[in-house]
């Protein structure tokens, strides 16, 4: 199948000794299968002949807004290994450089900024999921709760990524702003939506 071909590409490439992808790129991932699950468990419950209308019309939002989410999520995948990448390059950059410290702040920046944007997207959809449960038929519900399980796994990854990058960050302003969405992700990672 070719499902299985791009998942053996994917852990080859995170098993590999080279630095992308890594855990910015497993936490979009898990965030995006958390959006595919929840879109199939969707897709499942439209197909049945017992599924309410009304939430027929529910599920259809919810299918465009996982939709996006998704989406974000995969190319947040490719964005996290471009912005470690940009970290590397500038920490190359010799020492006597005099743009050397600046590239440095920047890319760790964007490289801590990537991951709270995955982490963002995924407590966002991972708050919401006990809006969502009541409407899907029972017999997929499991595939709901994983979807949970992976949201969070989501959140949590790209949190210790925000947590790791920030200790390098020297603007006292971005710093405080980071600690604040950090606060926040850490919140909702404690208080959000649990499977039965």
């Amino acid at each position: 199948m070719q499902w299985e071909q791009g998942a053996e590409l994917f852990l080859d490439a995170l098993s590999s000794d080279k630095p992308t992808p890594g855990g910015g790129a497993a936490a979009a991932m898990a965030g995006a299968m958390g959006c595919a699950l929840l879109l199939m468990a969707i897709g499942t419950t439209l197909k049945r002949k017992n599924t309410p209308e009304s939430h027929k019309v529910l599920l259809k939002q919810w299918q465009e807004k996982l939709s996006s989410y998704q989406k974000e999520l995969k190319g947040l995948m490719q964005k996290d290994a471009q912005a470690y990448a940009s970290y590397l390059a500038a920490y190359r950059l010799p020492a006597d450089d005099s743009s050397r410290k600046g590239a440095l702040q920047q890319a760790l920046l964007t490289a801590t900024n990537v991951p709270a944007e995955i982490a963002s997207h995924c407590q966002a959809v991972f708050k919401k999921i006990d809006d969502l449960e009541p409407l899907i038929a029972p017999v997929i519900l499991s595939d709901v709760h994983c979807a949970c399980h992976l949201l969070k796994s989501g959140l949590a990854c790209g949190i210790e990524n925000i947590r790791i990058n920030l200790k390098g960050i020297t603007d006292i302003n971005q710093v405080a702003k980071l600690q604040l969405l950090l606060k926040s992700l850490e919140k909702g990672e404690e208080n959000g939506s649990n499977p039965a």
